[in-house]
């Protein structure tokens, strides 16, 4: 990797990593639009949800994989628990590669375990986070 890279991806790991947990107004009523489509209850905007897809995003940018099962063996449910959350059900979804929040939503939905998950009756909150190198994880649960 150039240093002009490591250092972009350095500079952008830090942004993201002390950037403030918020809801995206338009995430949530994208997602809960094509919720209500179908008939399914709207989803709340978690913050513990959203830490846990951080976390994910930006271990796989800094360490240069891609996979549901983080470098230390964890899986969502593991990284969800780690953030205080107790959850009953809980799946997650990841992309990389799209430029913006209505390209990944759209691929999302062309493709049936992700679309599944976004439209799953046991989901009450959400949590979605977009990192570097333009790698996206939502993360979907349900408290005990």
């Amino acid at each position: 990797m150039n240093i002009l890279r490591r250092l972009a991806l350095a500079v952008a790991l830090l942004i993201a990593a002390i950037s403030p947990l918020r809801a995206d107004p338009q995430a949530v009523q994208m997602l809960n639009a094509m919720r209500a489509q179908q008939g399914v209850a709207p989803l709340s905007y978690a913050p513990r949800l959203e830490a846990a897809a951080r976390a994910h995003a930006l271990d796989m940018a800094r360490h240069g994989y891609f996979s549901h099962t983080g470098r230390d063996g964890s899986g969502v449910g593991d990284r969800v628990r780690a953030q205080g959350y107790r959850w009953c059900y809980v799946a997650e979804n990841l992309a990389k590669g799209q430029g913006d929040l209505t390209q990944v939503m759209r691929g999302w939905a062309q493709s049936a375990p992700h679309y599944r998950n976004m439209m799953s009756r046991n989901a009450t909150g959400f949590g979605l986070f977009q990192g570097p190198d333009r790698i996206w994880a939502m993360v979907l649960a349900a408290p005990c």
